[in-house]
This record gives C-alpha cells, sequence and structure tokens, in this order.
C-alpha cells in the first residue's frame, strides 16, 4: 500500500452493528475517494483484516459503553490504526478507549473533511510503521545471514588453520607448527625459570621397510608409531612429525631425567610393539636423542635446543639404533665441537621455522 499526502486510496474496514449507518458511512468515505468494506461485529473484522491489506479500522459503537474490551482485533497484524465513532463521547468514554488503544475517539458530529484528515494521518504513521517494520526485518535477516557467514567463515578458517598445522598421514602437528611452539614456549621457559626438554626420534632402518614391504605399509608404521608417541605424552607435550620418519616432542616443564624416562619407556614399548600388516609382522625400532634447557648449559635459543637433541640422535643410531642418547652423556669435548660447529653454521636471523627445518634435515 502506497499513500501519498492527500491520497484517500486507503481501504477502511468499518465496524458497525447497524447495516444502514454503516452503508451510509462507506458512501460518504467513497465521495472522498476512499474504499471501504464492512462488517456488523468485531468477530468478523480478523478474517478481513487477514484477507484484504486493511488501512486503517472505524469501530462504531455505543456511547454509553465504557467497556472497551470489544477493541482488540486478533487479527495477526502488527499494527493497525483504530477510530472510535460514537454518538457524544464525553471524557470518560473517551480516556477510557484511547487507553484500550484506539489511535482516536471522534462524534458522530465530525465532518468528513475532518474525518479524512484524520484518516490520512492514521494511513501515514501506518505506511511509517510499515516501513520501519520492513526495513528491521530487512537487517534481522542480513544480520542473520551475516552472522551465518561468520559462523562459516570461523569454521573454515579453524579447517584451513589445522590443515596447515597438522601432518595429513598422522595427524600429528608438522614442522610448521612445531617450530612456531618451541619457539614460544623457549621464551617462555627462560623468562620464567622453567626446564624445557626436546625428544627427537627416527625409526631405524625405515628405508627398508618401504622396500620390503611396500609403502603403504611404511606408511601403517608412521601411523601406529604416531599414535604410541600420542599416549606415552602429556597434554601439555607437543609431538609432531618434522620429517620423513622423524619424530619430535616438546616437553614442556620436564627436565633431562624426566625426558630419559619418557624416551625409555616410548623405545621399549616401540621395540616391543608387533606391527601386522597384511599378515606379515614386522620388527620397528626407534632411536632417539634429547637435549634439555638450561641443564644443557650451551643451549641459548631453540635452534641450539633442536640441533643438539639431532646430534645426540645421530650418536645413538652410530651406536647401534634402539638406543636412548641424552647430550649430557656426551663427553666434554664433544659437546664442544657441537657447539663451534653450530656456531659456524646457524642463521644470523631470530629464530625462523624455515630456517629451523632446514637445520633438522
Amino acid at each position: 500500500m502506497s499513500n501519498s499526502f492527500g491520497d484517500n486510496s486507503g481501504l477502511v474496514l468499518v465496524v458497525d452493528c447497524d447495516p444502514g449507518r454503516s452503508s451510509r458511512l462507506c458512501e460518504q468515505l467513497a465521495l472522498s475517494g476512499w474504499r471501504s468494506i464492512s462488517v456488523t461485529t468485531s468477530g468478523e473484522a480478523p478474517d478481513v483484516i487477514r484477507s484484504r491489506e486493511v488501512d486503517v479500522v472505524i469501530l462504531r459503537v455505543d456511547p454509553r459503553e465504557t467497556e472497551a474490551s470489544s477493541l482488540r482485533v486478533e487479527a495477526d497484524v502488527p499494527y493497525l490504526p483504530v477510530i472510535v465513532l460514537a454518538g457524544e463521547p464525553d471524557e470518560q468514554f473517551r480516556c477510557c478507549y484511547l487507553n484500550a488503544g484506539a489511535d482516536d475517539v471522534l462524534g458522530d458530529d465530525i465532518s468528513p473533511a475532518e474525518l479524512c484528515a484524520r484518516l490520512r494521518a492514521l494511513v501515514r504513521g501506518k505506511a511509517r510503521n510499515d516501513d520501519l517494520r520492513a526495513a528491521t526485518k530487512a537487517l534481522s535477516s542480513s544480520l542473520h545471514r551475516e552472522r551465518a557467514l561468520l559462523k562459516q567463515l570461523r569454521r573454515d578458517n579453524a579447517h584451513l588453520l589445522t590443515m596447515s598445522n597438522t601432518d595429513p598421514l598422522t595427524h600429528l602437528q608438522n614442522v610448521r607448527y612445531f617450530d612456531y611452539f618451541l619457539e614460544n614456549e623457549f621464551r617462555v621457559t627462560r623468562r620464567y625459570n622453567h626446564k624445557l626438554s626436546l625428544l627427537a626420534f627416527d625409526l631405524d632402518h625405515f628405508k627398508v621397510i618401504n622396500d620390503m614391504y611396500g609403502h603403504p605399509s611404511g606408511d601403517y608404521v608412521l601411523k601406529e608409531f604416531a599414535v604410541i608417541l600420542e599416549r606415552a605424552v602429556r597434554d601439555s607435550d607437543v609431538v609432531a612429525r618434522t620429517g620423513g620418519e622423524e619424530f619430535s616432542i616438546i616437553l614442556p616443564n620436564a627436565g633431562a631425567d624426566q625426558a630419559r624416562r619418557f624416551a625409555q619407556r616410548i623405545r621399549q614399548t616401540v621395540s616391543e610393539r608387533k606391527f601386522i600388516v597384511f599378515g606379515e609382522t614386522i620388527h620397528v625400532t626407534t632411536s632417539v636423542g634429547s637435549a634439555s634447557y638450561p641443564e644443557n648449559a650451551e643451549i641459548t635459543n631453540p635452534h641450539m635446543l633442536v640441533y643438539l637433541a639431532d646430534q645426540t640422535l645421530l650418536r645413538a643410531k652410530q651406536l647401534g639404533r634402539d638406543r636412548f642418547m641424552a647430550l649430557d652423556e656426551m663427553d666434554w669435548p664433544t659437546r664442544q665441537q657441537l657447539r663451534r660447529q653450530f656456531e659456524t653454521s646457524r642463521p644470523k636471523t631470530e629464530f625462523n621455522p624455515v630456517l629451523a627445518a632446514d637445520v633438522r634435515r
């Protein structure tokens, strides 16, 4: 419905128990350009309002009535203006119906021109109310779509973040997340004088497993090894696949002795585990290296922690594999040599995940 100022094209519903009087009022409205429809009881009004786009209701009541309960029209519409017409409404009558929800209370002596003017005013108010309601509905719908989109974006971002930080085969953390976490954990450890240990694992003779049993069998062994690692650690520890058959565990608030117990328990579990693939039993062992801060005094940054843990792992493999080697088990000249090698080859910038990955490889 569109109604501009002075446009009497709206639809008026007249509710009057007197059909003759109702007909006269409708004829009067028609002469002024209004469309109208009449019913004899307020009980009929809701059906008309639901089926037609009614703009205003004129309710004819007996001026002797002071009970306004019949004014309420259950038509399931947000706003519909109502004019009450009565013979000679006094102050008590007008207050009663205005308090009951009427927008205006008029007497029979009102002129057609004034009645039309009041109708136009109410229709303009209804049009503004309808526009506001439509805008509110559109805004609510838009906000709902925006919230749904934001929720989906958050899910997508969380999924992408998980994918970017997770190894697709073992579902452990990947080297990117490992380096990021280690950098932050080392900073916290140094600031609050905590302990931090790093375990480096390598599956012994893994190439032989791939060559003899095939790469699907090798993948199965890697996934089962990842499960063993995850079950062996605490919630605060980070387990990551840092290479093909290379894995690492960051142990916050764990010293060298605790790291040793972790490593030996895992090494023994792997050695005793029967990896059965396609009916074939594969015997798998792992070598483990460990470095701890601040117990290993030469460690001053996360680069060095990674480098020395890898060097102890290398020494464990050189000594026969299926064994654990901690940095403090090495003789002092060897440790000094490793430190010099690190300092001559270390990057000159701050800790960088990509560079750290290159150091390990």
